[in-house]
């Protein structure tokens, strides 16, 4: 058989495998923050059961061809089958090329959804770290937490504009905003800690593994530490 044979034969079966895996749901509404390097993104997804989600999920779309980028969807209603995705779209690549082409009527495109490894403790006080592309995440992680635990913690956002529209879209979410990755470890360097707080780390890699460190060698055990890096 010919190279170019084996060629064809071998992208008509990752495209079948594909097809095969493929779900689908459908594009309600897009909205971006100015400037228009974040997404909210809601969607319904027909025959998911949210009312089973424990964890934040994760839900693997369809980006491009052979492509796929793992998001959080947030704020879902279980009895309208409906959820939003806010997606970091600040860096290149397929996943923000992808978020900043999506139109409301398109049809969304995904192989599965996942829990995440952070579970949330019920009534206690949450203290959440990261970037904005963990914004969906921390979303998720209030959503399934009780009305009795205490969500406090800090998230960064560049921009300035995105900063106070956090803090307009987000009251059940008080977290303070904060500009830069080194501001933020400056600030966890001097906050007060307590050994019964749970520390919900996510977002860019190093980051994660940065506060991680930094909350080892001010005395937090493991067990109070949760983490998890989407990206580097």
């Amino acid at each position: 058989m010919s190279t170019m044979g084996s060629a064809v034969i071998h992208n008509n079966r990752i495209s079948f495998i594909e097809k095969a895996l493929n779900k689908q749901g459908s594009v309600l509404a897009i909205r971006h923050w100015e400037p228009a390097s974040f997404y909210e993104i809601d969607l319904h997804l027909p025959g998911v059961k949210m009312h089973q989600w424990q964890t934040p999920p994760h839900i693997k779309c369809r980006v491009a061809p052979y492509h796929y980028r793992d998001y959080t969807p947030a704020r879902w209603n279980a009895d309208t089958s409906t959820c939003t995705l806010f997606i970091d779209a600040a860096h290149q690549g397929t996943g923000s090329l992808w978020a900043s082409q999506l139109r409301p009527g398109d049809v969304f495109n995904y192989i599965g959804i996942d829990g995440s490894h952070q579970h949330v403790k019920q009534d206690a006080h949450l203290v959440m770290l990261g970037d904005q592309s963990a914004i969906g995440h921390f979303n998720a992680l209030q959503q399934l937490a009780s009305s009795y635990s205490w969500i406090s913690g800090m998230v960064i956002l560049p921009e300035t504009t995105h900063r106070k529209h956090f803090v307009q879209a987000f009251p059940e979410l008080p977290l303070e905003t904060i500009a830069s990755p080194e501001t933020l470890l400056a600030q966890l360097e001097a906050l007060p800690l307590h050994a019964s707080w749970q520390y919900y780390l996510a977002g860019n890699s190093h980051l994660v593994e940065a506060l991680r460190k930094l909350l080892k060698a001010r005395g937090c055990a493991s067990a109070q530490i949760q983490a998890q890096g989407f990206w580097k």
